[in-house]
């Protein structure tokens, strides 16, 4: 008897898809185009993309080489993405949401596509600085605070405007910030503002790079309670997540806030107990905290050693979805390097533009 091929079409071929790790789909969608269409409708229907966790794990020592692992949501999996070589003149560092930047005596240079694949250089600013805030409003990069305390003005603030490749100044950082070193701040980027908030004191100023001039301070929530504010930019807003001191224990909890007066307008969520305290080092603490977010998800992490735990928050309409994403950096290699956490809302034409040319090799590793 001669066994005929069967082929799968329609809701089955759906469902097999939506099961397949987003990565493995871009070569799928090649085979025919039925499976092109089986993909596209996999994905817009069933299982949709979601926002990535992406660990970027750099050598302390020269030549900083670095080593990129990406967590997909939807597929619950963690994927290694090699790139070509390049040069890491400096320390891997990060201002908000998918914004890295290196800043050496001959060159500014940053990233802010959804992988970090391409990297662009400016000249360095004209004021040496050690831990300054660097982001991109819009078509400009901003370069603010982080002066040595040689220069005349250590909150000196820098613009670059990326069309006329032209650099200018503007009203330095408010005095306030002056002894806030870039860990202890927490920046969020809209279309039009750059947004700062003082971690510890939730006070909060921002500016826009078009007057060249700062507004604020704002007192994101003054209760006594709160130990911890950080911003972030959603599909829902400018949003405050807030770590507060109770008798009972700490608590976390998720605000939107209002984009003019920074008020709370809004209670989006509040983590549930037991991923609280998988946050907490019993070493540190909380002192570490921070947030990276994109479209509707928050991954929250503590970047100290003997927290082996992200978590993260998906805000639907109904509220929250918490889970927790087991760190997959081994405690040692946590001690080794240094870390920086982004996220990006990574969709299925980027990856197919991406892995096209076959310069970038992803590699599932859980």
């Amino acid at each position: 008897m001669v066994q005929e091929d069967v082929e799968i079409h329609g809701d089955v071929l759906e469902t097999v898809f939506s099961h397949v790790p987003l990565v493995y789909l871009v070569s799928a969608a090649a085979v025919s185009k039925t499976w092109s269409d089986g993909v596209i409708s996999s994905l817009r229907y069933r299982n949709k993309p979601r926002p990535w966790l992406i660990i970027h794990e750099q050598a302390t020592r020269p030549p900083y080489t670095v080593t990129t692992r990406a967590y997909d949501p939807r597929s619950g999996v963690w994927i290694k993405v090699s790139r070509p070589p390049m040069d890491y003149t400096s320390d891997l560092r990060l201002s908000h949401s998918n914004f890295l930047f290196m800043l050496s005596p001959a060159k500014l240079s940053f990233s802010s596509d959804a992988l970090n694949l391409d990297w662009h250089e400016l000249d360095p600013p004209v004021v040496w600085r050690m831990d300054p805030i660097v982001a991109r409003v819009g078509d400009c990069v901003v370069v603010a605070g982080g002066g040595c305390d040689f220069e005349d003005d250590p909150l000196a603030v820098e613009i670059y405007d990326l069309k006329t490749r032209e650099r200018s100044n503007c009203d330095s950082m408010p005095a306030y910030l002056r002894d806030s070193a870039g860990y202890s701040l927490s920046v969020a980027v809209t279309a039009d503002r750059l947004i700062i908030t003082h971690k510890e004191s939730g006070m909060t100023h921002w500016l826009d790079p078009l007057t060249k001039s700062w507004s604020g301070p704002f007192n994101l929530d003054p209760r006594e309670s709160v130990i911890r504010y950080m911003i972030g930019c959603t599909n829902k807003g400018l949003i405050l997540v807030e770590l507060c001191r109770i008798q009972n224990g700490d608590v976390l909890k998720v605000w939107r806030l209002d984009s003019e007066n920074f008020s709370c307008v809004e209670e989006i969520g509040e983590m549930p107990p037991e991923y609280v305290e998988k946050l907490r080092s019993d070493m540190f603490g909380y002192s570490s905290l921070s947030i990276t977010a994109a479209a509707n998800t928050i991954y929250v992490h503590n970047d100290v050693c003997d927290v082996a735990e992200v978590v993260a928050c998906e805000m639907e309409d109904a509220g929250c979805r918490w889970w927790g994403v087991r760190h997959v950096a081994a405690r040692e290699e946590m001690i080794a390097k240094r870390l920086v956490y982004t996220s990006s809302a990574v969709g299925f034409d980027q990856l197919c533009e991406i892995l096209g040319p076959g310069d970038l090799v992803v590699e599932l590793i859980s």
